[in-house]
């Protein structure tokens, strides 16, 4: 939906205030906190959108994913180039300028406003996320993902042949903190599908709740509704969730790293 009809990616930054503009915008990006609570209130949600962007070669490569990673349009690649008095970021023949300060960059002014038609408009780059604006002049903001990864287990519907319970056990799986989601199980794997879901939460005011580390767990056939999740600190570097039928523990990246697992013995 949103690339649709980009044909090309180019950026042309300076380098006046630290990191470049196209170094700052490597990463993961979602606006599942915003679409959520503007739900939560009542209110019309921002279409939800994930970005994806990368370094690639020389340039860059922009995709626009699901919650799962997955791409679900054509990535665009790109090229950057070091500006001088003011940084600018050109998608599909639109160059858009940006005044940059010590927070980040600020959009300011277009070169081609015809060519600026399109379905967004990146109009923000801080250090911790994007502000797009869309076409019909609504905005979002999409904060930037740290990866996570998770070790989880899962009750096999069929037993062993002794009569005690089989499970199915699976690592290295990854999301990230945004809302980021994995499925196990399902298939041929002898358990039912599940789908492993994390998100950094920072209640809007005037909320009193404190922030937290959130670890969901979904059905497949219920994907907006959560069977059952756990919380931890929002500075904590693990959290781990056991409901008997199932198991799991995600450890967020750049936090303090966890021990590795080392035992894969459960019980029900």
């Amino acid at each position: 939906m949103f690339f649709t009809g980009l044909s090309a990616l180019t950026l042309a930054v300076g380098s006046q205030h630290g990191a470049m503009l196209d170094q700052q915008l490597l990463g993961v990006y979602t606006n599942e906190e915003q679409a959520y609570f503007e739900k939560d209130a009542g209110r019309t949600p921002p279409p939800w959108i994930s970005l994806k962007i990368e370094k690639q070669d020389d340039g860059l490569i922009v995709t626009r994913t699901d919650a799962f990673g997955k791409a679900v349009a054509t990535p665009l690649k790109g090229h950057a180039a070091e500006g001088v008095e003011r940084d600018s970021l050109t998608l599909g023949g639109c160059t858009r300028y940006f005044d940059r300060s010590d927070t980040g960059w600020t959009y300011s002014k277009l070169q081609n406003r015809k060519a600026c038609l399109q379905d967004y408009q990146i109009i923000g780059v801080k250090k911790d996320g994007l502000k797009l604006r869309f076409a019909d002049g609504t905005e979002t903001q999409l904060k930037r993902a740290r990866p996570v990864e998770c070790w989880a287990a899962a009750k096999k519907i069929e037993p062993k042949a002794d009569g005690s319970p089989d499970w199915l056990f699976v690592q290295k799986l990854s999301l990230h903190d945004q809302g980021g989601r994995v499925m196990i199980g399902g298939g041929e794997s002898g358990a039912e599908p599940l789908i492993l879901r994390m998100r950094a939460v920072y209640w809007p005011k005037p909320s009193t709740n404190r922030p937290s580390m959130v670890l969901y767990v979904h059905k497949p056939d219920n994907p907006d509704s959560a069977v059952s999740y756990s919380w931890a600190d929002i500075n904590a570097s693990r959290v781990g969730l056991n409901l008997r039928w199932m198991q799991a523990s995600c450890t967020i990246k750049g936090a303090e790293r966890a021990s590795d697992v080392t035992s894969q013995n459960f019980r029900g």
